[in-house]
């Protein structure tokens, strides 16, 4: 028996007169009620405002016979649709023994009359005669009164098992053949859908078999595909499909090989050797050095599902969206863990959270302390990586051991990683035409780049291919040169934070890369700085 099923089994049998059942998947709620009936030797009965009032019929799920839908309750009293009269029922004295599960009342928390609903569900824990009420609704959304009064369960996503279950209907409804459906395929087909409802996996599996004729292991990328514009759909959470590898990540040797050392936490036998998953890493330091790339290489290398998570998506105008936006974001991420959850600049979507209680009501500090707990307590194999280039925005709680595995610091590349650099990004541009390989003095181009951070050198390439498609030529190593020699790095212009940042990171956090720190030169002439760049962040 699932962990949410024996929890719910409980909470009734000790007589817990209201609780609150979070999901968004009605047949799973449907199930869960009508076995926690059955354990605890009870009545079902189900309630909406459109249909009325339903009894379950104890033999089962009957198709078209009079007065019974597919699911099995059959209909006792259509006419009442008051949310009023039916606790008014759920509360007479002759009404014993019983479960009511009430759908969707979170929809009158608004409004003018729930005063008066709320009264009769504040006395309910007084007055329940060995009655349970079960109210269903997906996000997490209690009026604060109620708080103490209702016990809450979450039924998660569902498990690979149980989307096996689904493509077991699929099979059946369907009359699929086993060549058609091979049982030995059920499995890598369920794990592909990890992440879905059940109804959605139902109709994507469906789906695919009405219009093939079968459901195999070679459908796969047609469920990740529809996976995919699934997850889409919130706006929070992105899937990706990154093709970099390590080998596209110029220097950070010590961070690449923590990485490696870390990818072992998901195998069987280290979990049997007494380790646990890997947490995630934390990635501070200069913008434009390779820490977004990182993210993406982690997932090629390590062959797992890549997410990215925008937080400042998260915050929604309605009361209660915004936490229940971010406990969905991260279901989906452990549903389909192994994972990696990446959360790109994480200072600008917890911006804000010390003064929280004066501009938001507590939003984002709420947001925050969801986000922290689930980090230190989580459970799922999810490795988080988050990225941050502002050190003075990050919540010091952030910082702190156990929410991250490391804090690594991601400084300007040195001279051999910039030679690395130049090689990846020149190597994917060698083509006829364009350069001359025999020529491209890689050491040459690393010193004169000097206190150039990757993407600034990726773009000293394109300006040097304008340049020579405008003048119909091949690029040459003294093109390079000279657009370096035009441009100002961003570490000549903002030298003193970077020496900040550093003195910062060199005593909390570790470096990323082996290379000796090389001293940035303050430019010659005077450069105009704005306000903000005098600013000094990190003190």
């Amino acid at each position: 028996m699932r962990a949410y099923q024996e929890d719910l089994n409980l909470k009734i049998n000790a007589g817990a007169p209201i609780i609150q059942i979070i999901s968004p998947e009605y047949r799973r709620i449907h199930g869960c009620a009508v076995k926690a009936a059955k354990a605890n030797n009870k009545d079902l009965y189900r309630w909406n405002n459109s249909e009325g009032l339903y009894k379950w019929d104890d033999l089962g799920p009957v198709v078209n016979e009079e007065n019974k839908d597919k699911s099995g309750f059959k209909e006792e009293n259509k006419d009442m649709k008051d949310p009023e009269e039916i606790l008014e029922w759920f509360q007479d004295p002759e009404n014993k023994n019983l479960i009511l599960l009430m759908e969707d009342l979170h929809t009158y928390f608004d409004d003018i009359g729930w005063r008066r609903i709320m009264g009769r569900l504040r006395t309910m824990s007084r007055k329940a005669h060995g009655n349970t009420l079960l109210l269903s609704q997906p996000d997490r959304n209690l009026p604060t009164l109620l708080e103490k009064d209702v016990y809450v369960l979450d039924i998660p996503l569902p498990d690979k098992d149980l989307l096996v279950t689904v493509i077991w209907g699929v099979i059946t409804e369907l009359e699929l053949s086993e060549e058609a459906a091979p049982e030995d395929d059920l499995e890598i087909i369920a794990e592909a859908a990890l992440g879905l409802t059940d109804m959605e996996a139902l109709i994507t599996f469906k789906e695919i078999a009405l219009s093939k004729g079968y459901l195999t292991r070679e459908d796969i990328p047609e469920i990740v595909q529809r996976k995919e514009q699934i997850i889409k759909k919130s706006g929070i959470l992105e899937y990706f499909h990154p093709r970099e590898g390590f080998g596209d990540v110029g220097g950070l040797a010590n961070l690449k090989k923590w990485l490696k050392t870390r990818k072992a936490g998901f195998e069987t036998d280290a979990r049997k050797f007494g380790m646990t998953p890997p947490k995630g890493v934390l990635l501070l330091g200069i913008q434009g050095c390779g820490k977004s790339l990182v993210a993406k290489a982690i997932a090629s290398e390590w062959n797992l599902p890549l997410l990215k998570f925008d937080l400042g998506k998260v915050f929604g105008g309605i009361i209660g969206e915004s936490e229940a936006n971010i406990r969905r974001a991260l279901n989906v991420a452990e549903a389909v863990s192994p994972s990696i959850l990446w959360i790109d600049e994480i200072e600008k979507g917890l911006s804000g959270v010390s003064s929280s209680g004066q501009t938001d009501s507590g939003t984002t500090a709420r947001v925050f302390g969801t986000m922290l707990t689930w980090m230190q307590e989580k459970e799922k194999p999810v490795f988080v990586i988050a990225t941050a280039n502002n050190i003075d925005k990050m919540p010091p709680e952030l910082l702190r051991k156990g929410r991250f595995d490391e804090i690594f610091f991601v400084d300007l590349p040195g001279a051999k990683s910039r030679e690395d650099i130049w090689k990846i990004h020149l190597k994917k541009r060698l083509v006829d035409g364009r350069f001359k390989k025999a020529k491209l003095d890689l050491k040459r181009l690393s010193r004169e780049s000097k206190g150039y951070s990757g993407a600034e050198i990726e773009e000293a390439i394109n300006e040097a291919l304008y340049n020579a498609y405008d003048r119909d030529d091949e690029v040459k190593v003294e093109d390079l040169v000279e657009v370096i020699n035009k441009t100002y790095p961003l570490s000549k212009v903002m030298v003193d934070r970077i020496d900040d940042i550093r003195l910062w990171a060199k005593a909390r956090a570790r470096r990323a890369g082996d290379e000796e720190v090389e001293a940035i030169e303050k430019p010659k002439e005077n450069v105009p700085i704005l306000r903000q760049e005098r600013a000094n962040p990190f003190i």
